[in-house]
C-alpha cells in the first residue's frame, strides 16, 4: 500500500496572467488529491522548504471552512501567520464532508513523504530488481 505524499508541480506562465511557478499537491494513499498549496513558489527548492515548515507547524495552523455563493459548495483552507498555505482541492456538497476531508488532509500531511515530479520519473525509469533465478 502506498503512503500519502506531496507532489511538487511546475506551472507554466500564462499569457496575461501570473507568471509560472511551483506548487505542491497532497495525494492520499489512493492517489486522490487531498489538498493543494495556497501559495506559488519560485522553484522546487523553495516549495520543499515550505512543505517541511508546514509539516512542523500544522498544529499552529488555523483551519476555516466556508460555503461558496455558487452552488453552495463547502471549501476549507489552512492559514499560518495570516497567510493561506493550503486549501481544499475541490468543493464539498455538505459541511460534514468538508470537515472530514480537512481532517484527512491534516492527518495525511503529518504522515506524508515527499515525491517530486522529477523523482517520480527517475524512479519509474530505473530497472527493477533482477529475479532470484536470473534474467532469463
Amino acid at each position: 500500500m502506498k503512503h500519502p505524499r506531496f507532489l511538487i508541480v511546475s506551472r507554466p506562465p500564462r499569457l496575461g496572467r501570473q507568471a509560472g511557478g511551483t506548487v505542491w499537491r497532497l495525494l492520499g494513499a489512493n492517489n486522490r488529491h487531498l489538498g493543494q498549496s495556497g501559495e506559488t513558489f519560485r522553484d522546487a527548492v523553495a516549495c520543499r522548504a515550505a512543505i517541511e515548515e508546514y509539516q512542523h507547524r500544522l498544529d499552529e495552523g488555523r483551519a476555516t471552512m466556508c460555503s461558496t455563493g455558487q452552488g453552495g459548495l463547502w471549501l476549507w483552507k489552512l492559514e499560518l501567520d495570516g497567510r493561506t498555505v493550503a486549501g481544499s482541492a475541490r468543493g464539498y456538497r455538505r459541511q460534514r464532508e468538508c470537515q472530514y476531508n480537512l481532517a484527512r488532509f491534516l492527518a495525511s500531511a503529518r504522515a506524508a513523504s515527499e515525491l517530486t515530479r522529477t523523482g517520480a520519473v527517475a524512479a519509474a525509469a530505473q530497472p527493477g530488481p533482477v529475479p532470484a533465478g536470473g534474467a532469463g
